[in-house]
Protein backbone atom coordinates (compact mmCIF):
# COMPACT_ATOMS: atom_id res chain seq x y z
CA UNK A 1 0.00 0.00 0.00
CA UNK A 2 1.39 3.44 -1.08
CA UNK A 3 2.27 5.11 2.35
CA UNK A 4 3.45 8.79 3.42
CA UNK A 5 4.04 9.53 -0.53
CA UNK A 6 3.24 12.70 -2.78
CA UNK A 7 1.19 12.39 -5.00
CA UNK A 8 -0.46 14.73 -7.94
CA UNK A 9 -3.79 14.76 -9.39
CA UNK A 10 -5.16 16.55 -12.40
CA UNK A 11 -8.57 17.29 -13.26
CA UNK A 12 -11.38 18.65 -14.89
CA UNK A 13 -14.03 19.64 -12.77
CA UNK A 14 -18.00 20.88 -13.76
CA UNK A 15 -18.97 23.84 -11.05
CA UNK A 16 -22.65 24.27 -10.04
CA UNK A 17 -22.66 27.94 -8.34
CA UNK A 18 -19.13 27.65 -7.44
CA UNK A 19 -19.24 24.26 -6.07
CA UNK A 20 -17.20 21.38 -7.83
CA UNK A 21 -19.38 18.26 -8.78
CA UNK A 22 -18.14 14.80 -7.29
CA UNK A 23 -17.32 11.95 -9.18
CA UNK A 24 -15.56 8.59 -9.45
CA UNK A 25 -12.17 10.43 -9.38
CA UNK A 26 -12.70 11.45 -5.53
CA UNK A 27 -13.45 8.55 -4.19
CA UNK A 28 -9.32 7.62 -5.79
CA UNK A 29 -8.28 11.50 -4.34
CA UNK A 30 -9.97 9.98 -0.52
CA UNK A 31 -8.60 6.69 -0.42
CA UNK A 32 -5.04 7.81 -1.65
CA UNK A 33 -5.47 10.87 1.01
CA UNK A 34 -5.53 8.56 4.07
CA UNK A 35 -2.10 7.72 3.93
CA UNK A 36 -0.57 9.88 2.02
CA UNK A 37 0.14 13.65 1.03
CA UNK A 38 -2.20 15.24 -1.91
CA UNK A 39 -1.53 17.85 -3.92
CA UNK A 40 -4.66 18.99 -6.48
CA UNK A 41 -5.01 20.90 -9.48
CA UNK A 42 -8.39 21.48 -10.76
CA UNK A 43 -9.64 23.05 -13.88
CA UNK A 44 -12.76 23.94 -15.20
CA UNK A 45 -14.50 21.74 -17.73
CA UNK A 46 -16.56 23.11 -21.01
CA UNK A 47 -17.56 26.61 -19.49
CA UNK A 48 -14.99 29.27 -18.17
CA UNK A 49 -17.54 29.73 -14.85
CA UNK A 50 -14.48 29.41 -12.45
CA UNK A 51 -11.20 29.76 -11.75
CA UNK A 52 -8.13 26.89 -12.15
CA UNK A 53 -7.47 25.79 -8.55
CA UNK A 54 -3.77 24.26 -7.27
CA UNK A 55 -4.01 22.92 -3.50
CA UNK A 56 -1.07 21.38 -1.90
CA UNK A 57 -1.04 21.46 2.45
CA UNK A 58 -1.94 24.92 3.27
CA UNK A 59 -0.92 26.67 -0.23
CA UNK A 60 -3.59 27.66 -2.68
CA UNK A 61 -3.63 29.35 -6.15
CA UNK A 62 -6.04 30.20 -8.61
CA UNK A 63 -5.41 31.17 -12.20
CA UNK A 64 -8.54 32.73 -14.46
CA UNK A 65 -8.25 31.29 -18.53
CA UNK A 66 -7.83 33.88 -20.48
CA UNK A 67 -7.71 32.08 -23.64
CA UNK A 68 -10.48 29.61 -25.33
CA UNK A 69 -9.64 25.73 -27.24
CA UNK A 70 -7.31 24.84 -28.43
CA UNK A 71 -4.97 27.47 -27.04
CA UNK A 72 -6.61 27.27 -23.73
CA UNK A 73 -5.36 23.78 -24.26
CA UNK A 74 -1.66 25.02 -23.86
CA UNK A 75 -2.21 27.39 -21.33
CA UNK A 76 -4.04 24.97 -19.21
CA UNK A 77 -0.48 22.64 -19.33
CA UNK A 78 1.94 25.43 -19.00
CA UNK A 79 0.12 26.42 -15.89
CA UNK A 80 0.38 22.65 -14.41
CA UNK A 81 3.78 22.92 -15.35
CA UNK A 82 4.64 26.22 -13.39
CA UNK A 83 2.36 25.30 -10.34
CA UNK A 84 5.08 22.37 -10.09
CA UNK A 85 7.76 23.89 -10.87
CA UNK A 86 7.01 26.77 -7.85
CA UNK A 87 6.42 23.81 -5.38
CA UNK A 88 10.19 22.21 -5.65
CA UNK A 89 8.02 18.95 -5.13
CA UNK A 90 8.49 15.76 -6.39
CA UNK A 91 5.91 13.41 -7.00
CA UNK A 92 5.80 9.04 -6.39
CA UNK A 93 2.65 9.20 -8.31
CA UNK A 94 1.14 11.98 -10.80
CA UNK A 95 -2.43 11.18 -11.54
CA UNK A 96 -4.48 12.31 -14.73
CA UNK A 97 -8.07 11.99 -16.03
CA UNK A 98 -7.90 12.97 -19.06
CA UNK A 99 -5.44 12.65 -21.80
CA UNK A 100 -5.09 16.57 -22.04
CA UNK A 101 -3.55 16.64 -18.34
CA UNK A 102 -1.99 13.73 -18.66
CA UNK A 103 0.77 15.01 -21.24
CA UNK A 104 1.12 17.55 -18.12
CA UNK A 105 2.06 14.64 -15.90
CA UNK A 106 4.14 13.21 -19.09
CA UNK A 107 6.69 16.01 -18.77
CA UNK A 108 6.34 16.23 -15.23
CA UNK A 109 8.51 12.33 -15.23
CA UNK A 110 10.23 13.04 -18.32
CA UNK A 111 11.61 16.71 -15.74
CA UNK A 112 12.31 14.17 -13.02
CA UNK A 113 9.33 15.17 -10.90
CA UNK A 114 7.22 12.24 -11.09
CA UNK A 115 8.47 8.72 -10.52
CA UNK A 116 4.98 6.92 -12.14
CA UNK A 117 2.08 8.53 -13.99
CA UNK A 118 -1.90 7.61 -14.32
CA UNK A 119 -3.77 7.75 -17.06
CA UNK A 120 -7.26 7.15 -15.19
CA UNK A 121 -9.61 7.05 -18.31
CA UNK A 122 -13.19 7.81 -17.43
CA UNK A 123 -14.70 7.90 -20.96
CA UNK A 124 -13.67 8.29 -24.25
CA UNK A 125 -15.19 9.36 -27.80
CA UNK A 126 -15.27 8.76 -31.52
CA UNK A 127 -16.06 11.24 -32.67
CA UNK A 128 -15.04 14.05 -29.80
CA UNK A 129 -15.39 17.53 -31.77
CA UNK A 130 -17.08 18.23 -35.18
CA UNK A 131 -13.77 20.26 -36.08
CA UNK A 132 -11.56 18.02 -37.66
CA UNK A 133 -8.52 19.70 -35.91
CA UNK A 134 -9.54 19.39 -32.43
CA UNK A 135 -10.44 16.02 -33.26
CA UNK A 136 -7.44 15.11 -34.15
CA UNK A 137 -5.63 16.43 -31.67
CA UNK A 138 -8.00 14.54 -28.85
CA UNK A 139 -7.33 10.93 -30.78
CA UNK A 140 -3.70 11.57 -30.40
CA UNK A 141 -3.70 12.40 -26.93
CA UNK A 142 -5.53 9.78 -26.07
CA UNK A 143 -3.16 7.14 -27.89
CA UNK A 144 -0.35 8.65 -25.95
CA UNK A 145 -1.85 8.96 -22.51
CA UNK A 146 -2.49 4.49 -23.37
CA UNK A 147 0.90 4.38 -24.32
CA UNK A 148 3.28 6.30 -22.30
CA UNK A 149 1.51 6.00 -18.30
CA UNK A 150 2.48 3.46 -16.01
CA UNK A 151 -0.45 2.60 -15.06
CA UNK A 152 -4.49 3.01 -16.78
CA UNK A 153 -7.39 2.49 -15.36
CA UNK A 154 -10.38 2.38 -17.23
CA UNK A 155 -13.87 2.63 -16.10
CA UNK A 156 -15.95 0.15 -18.04
CA UNK A 157 -15.19 -2.95 -20.29
CA UNK A 158 -16.67 -1.06 -23.09
CA UNK A 159 -13.63 1.25 -22.55
CA UNK A 160 -11.06 -1.19 -21.40
CA UNK A 161 -11.71 -3.65 -24.88
CA UNK A 162 -11.33 -0.53 -26.91
CA UNK A 163 -8.52 0.57 -25.56
CA UNK A 164 -6.24 -2.31 -26.13
CA UNK A 165 -7.06 -1.60 -30.15
CA UNK A 166 -5.49 1.22 -29.72
CA UNK A 167 -2.30 0.45 -27.97
CA UNK A 168 0.59 -1.70 -28.18
CA UNK A 169 0.34 -5.38 -26.92
CA UNK A 170 3.44 -4.59 -24.26
CA UNK A 171 1.69 -1.73 -22.70
CA UNK A 172 -1.64 -3.50 -22.48
CA UNK A 173 -0.37 -5.45 -19.26
CA UNK A 174 -0.20 -2.07 -17.64
CA UNK A 175 -4.32 -1.54 -18.17
CA UNK A 176 -6.72 -2.56 -15.42
CA UNK A 177 -10.09 -1.90 -14.73
CA UNK A 178 -11.49 0.21 -12.20
CA UNK A 179 -15.36 0.90 -12.29
CA UNK A 180 -16.70 4.32 -11.57
CA UNK A 181 -18.84 2.50 -8.13
CA UNK A 182 -18.94 4.12 -5.09
CA UNK A 183 -17.50 3.16 -1.75
CA UNK A 184 -20.15 0.93 -0.80
CA UNK A 185 -20.55 2.44 2.94
CA UNK A 186 -20.53 6.37 1.94
CA UNK A 187 -23.90 5.50 0.67
CA UNK A 188 -26.89 5.63 2.54
CA UNK A 189 -29.22 2.66 3.27
CA UNK A 190 -33.05 2.34 3.76
CA UNK A 191 -35.06 -0.88 4.59
CA UNK A 192 -37.65 -1.41 1.87
CA UNK A 193 -40.54 -0.63 4.14
CA UNK A 194 -39.04 2.83 5.05
CA UNK A 195 -38.61 4.16 1.30
CA UNK A 196 -41.41 5.84 -0.71
CA UNK A 197 -42.85 3.42 -2.71
CA UNK A 198 -44.34 6.32 -4.80
CA UNK A 199 -40.79 8.33 -5.02
CA UNK A 200 -38.59 7.78 -7.99
CA UNK A 201 -35.50 9.26 -8.18
CA UNK A 202 -32.73 10.99 -10.92
CA UNK A 203 -29.52 12.48 -10.64
CA UNK A 204 -27.73 14.04 -13.56
CA UNK A 205 -24.84 16.21 -13.76
CA UNK A 206 -25.36 17.97 -16.48
CA UNK A 207 -29.45 17.96 -16.61
CA UNK A 208 -29.76 20.23 -20.11
CA UNK A 209 -26.94 18.34 -22.43
CA UNK A 210 -27.93 14.37 -20.98
CA UNK A 211 -31.46 14.07 -20.47
CA UNK A 212 -33.65 12.72 -23.10
CA UNK A 213 -36.94 15.00 -22.34
CA UNK A 214 -39.01 13.76 -24.97
CA UNK A 215 -38.94 9.96 -23.65
CA UNK A 216 -38.95 11.76 -19.68
CA UNK A 217 -41.68 13.24 -20.33
CA UNK A 218 -44.15 10.76 -22.13
CA UNK A 219 -42.94 8.22 -19.52
CA UNK A 220 -43.99 10.52 -16.64
CA UNK A 221 -47.05 11.03 -18.26
CA UNK A 222 -47.86 7.28 -19.08
CA UNK A 223 -46.91 6.73 -15.36
CA UNK A 224 -49.57 9.57 -13.87
CA UNK A 225 -52.62 8.11 -16.08
CA UNK A 226 -52.21 5.23 -14.30
CA UNK A 227 -50.68 6.68 -10.53
CA UNK A 228 -51.44 9.61 -10.40
CA UNK A 229 -49.47 10.57 -6.78
CA UNK A 230 -46.27 9.39 -8.15
CA UNK A 231 -43.20 11.71 -7.49
CA UNK A 232 -39.69 12.23 -9.06
CA UNK A 233 -37.32 13.92 -7.39
CA UNK A 234 -34.82 15.23 -9.97
CA UNK A 235 -31.27 15.92 -8.17
CA UNK A 236 -29.81 18.14 -10.98
CA UNK A 237 -29.46 22.04 -11.50
CA UNK A 238 -32.49 22.45 -13.95
CA UNK A 239 -33.07 25.48 -15.52
CA UNK A 240 -36.29 27.76 -15.73
CA UNK A 241 -37.05 26.16 -19.73
CA UNK A 242 -36.76 23.02 -18.89
CA UNK A 243 -38.38 23.08 -15.79
CA UNK A 244 -41.67 24.51 -17.40
CA UNK A 245 -41.78 21.65 -19.94
CA UNK A 246 -43.10 20.04 -16.88
CA UNK A 247 -45.57 22.26 -15.98
CA UNK A 248 -46.27 21.96 -19.40
CA UNK A 249 -46.80 18.19 -19.35
CA UNK A 250 -49.23 18.34 -16.50
CA UNK A 251 -46.23 17.47 -14.40
CA UNK A 252 -45.93 20.10 -11.79
CA UNK A 253 -47.44 18.08 -8.82
CA UNK A 254 -45.36 15.31 -9.66
CA UNK A 255 -41.94 16.95 -9.53
CA UNK A 256 -39.36 17.97 -6.86
CA UNK A 257 -36.31 19.75 -7.93
CA UNK A 258 -33.28 19.97 -5.41
CA UNK A 259 -30.59 21.61 -7.64
CA UNK A 260 -27.32 20.59 -7.67
CA UNK A 261 -26.61 18.83 -4.09
CA UNK A 262 -23.69 18.01 -2.38
CA UNK A 263 -22.87 13.98 -2.23
CA UNK A 264 -23.99 13.23 0.93
CA UNK A 265 -27.40 15.10 0.42
CA UNK A 266 -27.64 13.42 -2.89
CA UNK A 267 -27.40 9.89 -1.73
CA UNK A 268 -29.49 10.80 0.90
CA UNK A 269 -32.42 11.68 -1.45
CA UNK A 270 -31.64 8.69 -3.32
CA UNK A 271 -31.27 6.31 -0.35
CA UNK A 272 -35.10 7.77 0.66
CA UNK A 273 -36.98 6.78 -2.46
CA UNK A 274 -38.06 3.73 -4.44
CA UNK A 275 -36.44 3.47 -7.88
CA UNK A 276 -33.42 5.28 -9.46
CA UNK A 277 -34.23 6.33 -13.19
CA UNK A 278 -31.77 7.70 -15.80
CA UNK A 279 -32.69 9.01 -19.44
CA UNK A 280 -29.99 9.91 -21.62
CA UNK A 281 -29.60 11.30 -24.54
CA UNK A 282 -28.21 9.40 -27.21
CA UNK A 283 -26.16 12.06 -28.88
CA UNK A 284 -22.92 12.29 -26.63
CA UNK A 285 -20.62 9.33 -27.63
CA UNK A 286 -18.82 9.77 -24.67
CA UNK A 287 -21.47 7.39 -22.67
CA UNK A 288 -21.10 4.48 -24.83
CA UNK A 289 -17.72 3.83 -23.00
CA UNK A 290 -18.42 5.93 -19.80
CA UNK A 291 -19.38 4.50 -16.64
CA UNK A 292 -22.58 5.73 -14.72
CA UNK A 293 -21.71 6.46 -10.91
CA UNK A 294 -25.28 7.08 -10.62
CA UNK A 295 -26.63 3.88 -11.26
CA UNK A 296 -24.12 2.50 -9.02
CA UNK A 297 -24.86 5.20 -6.15
CA UNK A 298 -28.83 3.93 -6.74
CA UNK A 299 -27.90 0.28 -6.42
CA UNK A 300 -25.38 0.88 -3.51
CA UNK A 301 -28.31 2.05 -2.09
CA UNK A 302 -30.80 -0.93 -2.39
CA UNK A 303 -32.73 0.61 -5.37
CA UNK A 304 -33.68 -1.22 -8.70
CA UNK A 305 -32.73 0.97 -11.58
CA UNK A 306 -34.82 1.56 -14.55
CA UNK A 307 -32.32 3.23 -17.32
CA UNK A 308 -31.56 3.34 -21.25
CA UNK A 309 -29.00 1.43 -22.68
CA UNK A 310 -26.71 4.31 -23.90
CA UNK A 311 -24.10 3.83 -20.71
CA UNK A 312 -21.96 0.69 -20.39
CA UNK A 313 -23.63 0.25 -17.09
CA UNK A 314 -26.60 -0.98 -18.49
CA UNK A 315 -24.98 -4.11 -19.40
CA UNK A 316 -24.18 -4.75 -15.67
CA UNK A 317 -28.10 -4.39 -15.29
CA UNK A 318 -28.83 -6.98 -17.59
CA UNK A 319 -25.54 -9.62 -16.00
CA UNK A 320 -26.70 -9.00 -12.08
CA UNK A 321 -30.39 -8.63 -12.71
CA UNK A 322 -30.46 -5.49 -11.10
CA UNK A 323 -33.22 -3.57 -12.63
CA UNK A 324 -34.55 -3.48 -16.33
CA UNK A 325 -33.23 -1.97 -19.33
CA UNK A 326 -36.02 -0.22 -21.54
CA UNK A 327 -36.12 1.04 -25.11
CA UNK A 328 -38.84 3.68 -25.61
CA UNK A 329 -40.78 4.91 -23.23
CA UNK A 330 -43.68 2.53 -23.00
CA UNK A 331 -40.79 -0.01 -21.55
CA UNK A 332 -40.17 2.53 -19.05
CA UNK A 333 -42.89 3.55 -17.65
CA UNK A 334 -44.76 -0.21 -17.74
CA UNK A 335 -41.21 -1.52 -15.62
CA UNK A 336 -41.75 1.32 -13.20
CA UNK A 337 -45.05 0.59 -12.61
CA UNK A 338 -44.56 -3.14 -12.28
CA UNK A 339 -41.80 -2.71 -9.60
CA UNK A 340 -44.05 -0.65 -7.74
CA UNK A 341 -46.73 -2.79 -7.95
CA UNK A 342 -44.93 -5.88 -7.41
CA UNK A 343 -43.14 -6.00 -3.92
CA UNK A 344 -41.50 -9.50 -4.10
CA UNK A 345 -40.15 -8.46 -7.65
CA UNK A 346 -38.96 -5.70 -6.22
CA UNK A 347 -37.19 -7.17 -3.10
CA UNK A 348 -35.55 -9.49 -5.40
CA UNK A 349 -33.72 -6.94 -7.57
CA UNK A 350 -33.36 -4.85 -4.72
CA UNK A 351 -31.01 -7.51 -2.97
CA UNK A 352 -29.59 -7.96 -6.20
CA UNK A 353 -28.50 -4.31 -6.28
CA UNK A 354 -27.05 -4.16 -2.81
CA UNK A 355 -24.77 -7.39 -3.56
CA UNK A 356 -23.78 -6.06 -6.96
CA UNK A 357 -22.82 -2.53 -5.22
CA UNK A 358 -21.33 -4.90 -2.76
CA UNK A 359 -18.76 -6.24 -5.03
CA UNK A 360 -18.46 -3.54 -6.86
CA UNK A 361 -16.98 -1.39 -3.85
CA UNK A 362 -14.60 0.63 -4.70
CA UNK A 363 -12.36 0.23 -1.89
CA UNK A 364 -11.73 -3.68 -3.00
CA UNK A 365 -10.90 -2.24 -6.52
CA UNK A 366 -8.44 0.43 -5.28
CA UNK A 367 -6.27 -2.16 -2.85
CA UNK A 368 -6.13 -4.45 -5.80
CA UNK A 369 -4.24 -1.55 -7.97
CA UNK A 370 -2.45 0.68 -5.27
CA UNK A 371 -1.41 -2.62 -3.38
CA UNK A 372 0.97 -3.64 -5.79
CA UNK A 373 1.44 -0.51 -8.04
CA UNK A 374 2.59 -0.69 -11.92
CA UNK A 375 6.55 -0.85 -12.20
CA UNK A 376 7.77 1.96 -13.97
Amino acid sequence: MMKNEQILFIVHRLYFNGLPKQGGIDHIIDFLARQNQISLIEHPFEKINHPSTFTSGVTTKQHWAFTRPPLLWIEECLVNLAWILQTHERFSLAIASDPLNFFSCYVLKKWGLAKMIQFHSIDYSSPRFNNALLEGIYQRLYRFALNHADLVTLVSQRMLHQAKTMASVNHQRRFFLLPNSPVYDTVPKQAVAARNKLALVMTAGIFKNQVDMKVLLCALKRIKSLMPNFTLHIVSAVDKDDQEEFVKAGLKNNIVFHGALSRPQSTAVVAGSYIGISCYKKNASYMTYADSLKIREYAAAGLPTVCDNIYSTSDEIKQYNTGFVYNDYREMADVVLRLIKDESLYRRLSQNALAWAKKMDKINWLKKIYDKPSEG
